[in-house]
């Protein structure tokens, strides 16, 4: 009778990965792609090895995404245009990272243009807000005063929940926009919706820019109509007159969509909207 251990009967056998029993032909399993190795006694010196792997692969990632955001507009959405996804972030998360960063260093103001809530009455009692980008005070009316600040800040965060219910949206008008303007160029609207991802991500890193430093708040503006024009030269290939033209119609409609969301947001709030979308 034989007094092998299941390990020495194992040896003459094929592997098979660990995570889904699939034998195993080389360096990695062809069904789910887990590295052969994984799992199987792993020494102090091979596990730092991934780590150090780990960091260095996604930490790379993550500076050379950014790196190509702030400093090459347009080339992530020609990247991914062009099939080269994996080296990079990918577009959705990238803007969804940026809002959520934006939200936490720009938590007094609203949205990619930075709206300042003001909330007034006049000697009626009739109640006036004002949303705007240059502050909060009332505009050509001398009669109204301030109401109560604690009136004020749930307004405010009320306004604030309901624009970020239907923050989204804009992206979806913005790429309407964009798929209608350069529809010849770029067929495919779910590729403009990537550049769209791109375009906001930017402009939500200029948003927290100006939002925290008020020195910066004109020359952030002034990077986004840039970035604007530079992204559009490079991914449609026009001449500097056209993508000038074509630049400022879309900063021009993209503002308006913001507007008209903040617009909504007030709306929502005035009527109570806020609550059945889960605000607080």
């Amino acid at each position: 009778m034989s007094h092998e251990t299941p390990h020495e009967l194992s040896t003459d056998a094929p592997l098979e990965c660990l995570n889904c029993g699939t034998p195993l032909h080389g360096e990695y399993c062809s069904s789910c792609g887990q590295a052969a190795h994984e799992g199987r006694h792993p020494t102090i010196a091979h596990f730092g090895h991934e780590l150090v792997h780990e960091f260095v692969h996604v930490d790379g990632k993550i500076f050379r995404t950014l790196k190509a955001l702030l400093f090459q507009p347009g080339l992530l959405t020609q990247e991914y245009w062009k099939g080269r996804i994996t080296p990079w972030i990918r577009p959705l998360r990238i803007f969804l990272i940026v809002v959520a960063l934006n939200l936490l260093i720009v938590h007094d103001k609203v949205g990619p243009m930075n709206f300042q809530v003001g909330v007034y009455e006049d000697a009626k009692g009739k109640r006036d807000v004002e949303i705007n980008t240059q502050g909060t005070a009332p505009r050509n009316r001398k009669d109204l005063v301030p109401v109560a600040e604690h009136e004020r800040h749930e307004f405010a965060n009320n306004f604030r929940t309901a624009y970020s219910s239907i923050r989204y949206f804009s992206v979806l008008f913005y790429t309407l926009g964009v798929w209608l303007l350069f529809r010849r160029r770029q067929p495919f609207i779910v590729n403009q919706l990537v550049a769209s991802f791109h375009t906001y991500s930017f402009w939500y890193v200029m948003a927290a820019v100006g939002g925290r430093v008020e020195l910066l708040k004109v020359p952030a503006a002034f990077l986004v109509a840039v970035y604007m024009f530079l992204s559009v030269r490079r991914l449609y290939g026009h001449g500097w007159k056209r993508t000038t033209f074509e630049s400022v119609l879309l900063i021009v409609w993209l503002s308006l969509i913001e507007l008209v969301l903040a617009f909504t947001a007030a709306v929502m709030v005035e009527h109570g909207w806020i609550f059945n979308l889960g605000g607080h």
